[in-house]
């Protein structure tokens, strides 16, 4: 179980494009543990987060990996995604490892290397079913659960029992601190109050890995009725760019879409 879209360039070779969004396990179903207030906060955020038409949000994220001696590594990485429901989307990330774009523009989902110059394109025609492209692609995707059609879904969702943690304050705005476990995964979520419940800082923990990993997402400046240009969501080739075979991606210990030499 992980979160939210991030994408990566060339590692090793020519090209690299990523995308990873939240997963749930597979079977997972939220069992009876999860108290009242919690479950009604996860509720209240995912029914109103999966009714806006369109948004649009900056996120931050750090994605911790435990190396074979031991050690814990923190990749960090930003951006910015606008989704217009059911079958727009456009996402753009930057970090150390470079920059990359996604786009969903109703038929197909392009995964686009901007420093390789590589573009991955899979048939999509909705956001729900990119998200589960990428996935078939080998990625566990960290954030899914926020874009899909309903996020962050109790009855799919791993969970095994859940709590209302308390109030606390992020970015000047009174939160609700949620706290759940489940068979995999250990995951907190803070969500604004008021009438506009939206999702601004999820942290995954990993039991099954050893060292226990974690992936913290930062959402911030949410815009729940965005200007949005059609355009916006249609990926026109640079010149010189390369398109990519779907068969000659592999996934690599860090969960980068590495594209194999020809």
């Amino acid at each position: 179980m992980k979160l939210w879209p991030y994408f990566t360039k060339a590692v090793a070779a020519p090209a690299v494009v990523g995308m990873c969004v939240l997963a749930p396990a597979p079977g997972a179903r939220a069992a009876d543990a999860v108290d009242p207030d919690a479950q009604g906060v996860l509720a209240a955020m995912s029914s109103y987060l999966g009714g806006l038409g369109s948004f649009s949000v900056e996120y931050a994220a750090v994605d911790e990996i435990v190396t074979p001696e031991g050690e814990k590594l923190q990749f960090i990485h930003s951006g910015e995604i606008t989704v217009q429901r059911p079958d727009r989307m456009r996402a753009t990330r930057r970090g150390a490892a470079g920059a990359a774009e996604v786009f969903l523009d109703g038929g197909a989902l392009t995964l686009f290397g901007t420093e390789a110059n590589g573009y991955l394109r899979l048939p999509a025609s909705g956001i729900d079913a990119a998200i589960d492209a990428v996935r078939r692609l080998g990625f566990d995707a960290p954030g899914a659960d926020l874009l899909a059609s309903k996020p962050l879904d109790s009855s799919t969702t791993d969970v095994t029992s859940g709590a209302h943690i308390g109030m606390t304050f992020i970015d000047e705005a009174q939160v609700h601190q949620l706290a759940f476990r489940g068979a995999e995964v250990d995951w907190q979520l803070w969500v604004t109050t008021g009438d506009r419940p939206l999702p601004v800082r999820l942290v995954i923990t990993t039991k099954t890995v050893s060292g226990a990993p974690q992936y913290t997402l930062q959402l911030r400046n949410w815009n729940v009725a965005p200007q949005i240009d059609a355009a916006r969501f249609a990926f026109t080739p640079p010149q010189g760019a390369r398109p990519l075979d779907p068969n000659s991606v592999s996934v690599n210990a860090v969960g980068d879409m590495t594209i194999k030499r020809e």
